[in-house]
């Protein structure tokens, strides 16, 4: 291989490294969540937030200069393990703010509860149908 190649090649093995080093921190950031230990939580994020610095700097110390046709097809597996690498970090990424997003759902409403300013929903009476105020019908967040 050229030199120009081999410092290609050498970026994107580097791009590998610094992007598994990501997909684990996404990892524990999932289980953190999980979990829900605020700690755990806030130790998860701050080591994602590393490695993507480390990862970001490390794309952008990728090469610019043109590869030999000959040497192309030989990177084409790097990249695919690359761009297979990404696609599991973007889910990965998407799942964990769904995480977060039940999570803070969850604490709004323990909020809204112990301070009485849950959403007011009247129960329906025996003969299924909704109880008209003040007569008898309960509050579901009072029942």
């Amino acid at each position: 291989m050229s030199d120009s190649a081999d410092t290609i090649v050498a970026a994107l093995e580097h791009e590998v490294l610094t992007l598994t080093a990501v997909h684990e921190a996404l990892q524990r950031e999932s289980a953190a969540l999980s979990s829900g230990d605020a700690k755990d939580i806030d130790a998860a994020i701050a080591a994602k937030n590393e490695v993507l610095q480390a990862h970001e700097a490390g794309m952008n110390r990728r090469p610019t200069s043109s590869v030999p046709e000959a040497v192309k097809a030989d990177l084409q597996n790097l990249q695919d393990r690359l761009a297979a690498l990404a696609a599991q970090c973007q889910e990965l990424n998407r799942r964990n703010g769904t995480l977060i997003s039940k999570l803070s759902d969850r604490t709004k409403a323990a909020l809204n509860v112990l301070q009485g300013t849950e959403d007011i929903t009247v129960l329906y009476s025996a003969s299924g149908v909704e109880g008209a105020v003040g007569k008898g019908s309960r509050v579901l967040g009072k029942a």
